[in-house]
C-alpha cells in the first residue's frame, strides 16, 4: 500500500471552506456579543461629528471574542464611511513603541521611516491621523514596554477613539497615575460565553466549514461540551479542524465520536503551544493552578509538593514570578485576616485571542 492510499481523492474533502476554523476569521455575525459591540461602537459615534471619541478598557480571559467582535465593529465602521480611519496593532507581536510606530506608518502607507527614531515617526503619523477622525485599537495592550505610548497618543492624536485589549483584569491600576488620569476609559469586561452560545457559535462555524450532514450529532455535543468546559472558544475551532482532518485522513465520509474523541485527546497540544519556553516544574505548577485557579501561594504550594513536586517554597515563589511576568498567571495581593495573602488566578496570556 502506498503512503497516500488511505487518502480522500481529488475534488473528495469534508470541508467546504477550512478558513472559518481559523482564529481570525470574522464571520458575518457575532453571536452573543451584541451589547459589547454596541458598547464599542457608541465610544466611537462621537467621531462622526468630528469629536474626540471615548477612550474603551476591553478586559476578559483569552478566547471569549473580545478580539473578533472589535474587528468585526470596525469592519462594520469601514463600510459607513471612509473619514474614519481604523488602525489595529497586535501588541503581543509589536511590543514596544518602535515597532508600534513602525506599524502604524506602514498602515497610513508612510514609507520614509528610515533612520528615523520613535518621536520622528510619531510626528509624522499625527500629521496623517490628525487630518481626520482615528480609531487605533492596541490589542494585548499589557504586553507593551514603555507607557510613554499612551500618553503620546492621548496628547497628540486628536479626534481618536484609543480602544485597549487586554486579558489582565488588573491592568489599569498598573498604569502610571499620569496616564492614568489621562487615559480615563470606559470599562468592558467580556463575560464568558453559555454552553447554549457556545453550541451556537460552533454549529455557526460547522454550517461555514463542512459539507452538510459530515458531523455528526453526538460528535459536535462532544466537542461542544469540550469547549464550555475550556471556557476558550478557540479549542472548540482547533477541535472542530483537527477532527474533520481525522476523518479526512482515514478516508471516512462523517466526523463520528470516535474522531472527535481523538482530537479531546489532543486538545492538551493546543494548550501547550502557549507553554513554551517553561521547563518541567513550571509546566507542573502551571497545569495544578488551571485546576485551581483562585486558591492562595500556600494552598497551590500544598498541591504541588502533595502532587510530588520538590521545589523549595523559596525556588517555587521565583518561578511562580516568572509564570505571572509571561502572563500566564496573574498574582494579587489581598488582606488576609491579620496578614496578606497573594491569590493565584490561571490566565493562558500568550495566545492570540478568538
Amino acid at each position: 500500500m502506498g503512503l497516500f492510499d488511505n487518502m480522500l481523492k481529488e475534488g473528495e474533502s469534508l470541508f467546504l471552506d477550512p478558513l472559518p476554523l481559523d482564529i481570525d476569521f470574522i464571520p458575518p455575525v457575532i453571536e452573543g456579543r451584541e451589547s459589547e459591540q454596541q458598547r464599542i461602537s457608541t465610544a466611537i459615534k462621537p467621531l462622526f461629528q468630528k469629536r474626540p471619541g471615548k477612550q474603551i478598557l476591553i478586559t476578559g480571559v483569552p478566547g471569549i471574542g473580545k478580539t473578533v467582535a472589535t474587528k468585526y465593529v470596525l469592519s462594520e465602521l469601514n463600510k459607513e464611511t471612509d473619514d474614519i480611519a481604523t488602525l489595529y496593532v497586535n501588541c503581543w507581536k509589536k511590543d514596544t513603541p518602535y515597532k508600534i510606530v513602525l506599524d502604524l506608518c506602514d498602515q497610513v502607507g508612510f514609507k520614509f521611516t528610515h533612520n528615523r527614531d520613535t518621536t520622528d515617526l510619531f510626528k509624522e503619523i499625527a500629521k496623517i491621523l490628525n487630518k481626520k477622525s482615528v480609531v487605533i485599537v492596541l490589542d494585548e495592550c499589557d504586553k507593551i514596554q514603555d507607557q510613554q505610548l499612551f500618553y503620546t497618543l492621548l496628547e497628540e492624536i486628536y479626534r481618536k477613539t484609543l480602544i485597549l485589549i487586554t486579558n489582565e483584569n488588573n491592568w489599569l491600576a498598573k498604569l502610571d497615575i499620569r496616564v492614568k488620569s489621562r487615559l480615563t476609559p470606559e470599562l468592558l469586561e467580556f463575560r464568558a460565553y453559555t454552553a447554549k452560545e457556545t453550541n451556537d457559535i460552533l454549529k455557526k462555524r460547522v454550517g461555514f466549514a463542512f459539507a452538510p450532514g459530515v458531523v455528526e450529532p453526538e460528535a459536535f455535543d462532544l466537542i461542544a461540551q469540550t469547549t464550555y468546559e475550556a471556557g476558550d472558544m478557540r479549542a472548540g475551532l482547533y477541535l472542530l479542524k483537527e477532527a474533520g482532518e481525522l476523518a479526512e485522513y482515514k478516508s471516512e465520509k462523517k466526523i463520528t465520536k470516535t474522531h472527535a474523541k481523538e482530537a479531546v485527546k489532543k486538545i492538551q497540544e493546543f494548550q501547550s503551544k502557549s507553554n513554551t519556553g517553561l521547563d518541567d516544574t513550571e509546566q507542573t505548577m502551571l497545569a495544578i493552578i488551571k485546576k485551581n485557579s483562585g486558591k492562595t501561594t500556600k494552598e497551590v504550594y500544598a498541591l504541588y509538593t502533595k502532587d510530588g513536586g520538590t521545589q523549595s517554597y523559596s525556588n517555587f515563589h521565583k518561578k511562580l514570578k516568572h509564570l505571572a511576568k509571561g502572563k500566564f498567571i496573574q498574582l494579587e495581593e489581598k488582606n488576609e485576616g491579620p496578614g496578606k495573602a497573594t491569590i493565584i488566578t490561571y490566565g493562558n496570556m500568550q495566545l492570540s485571542d478568538f
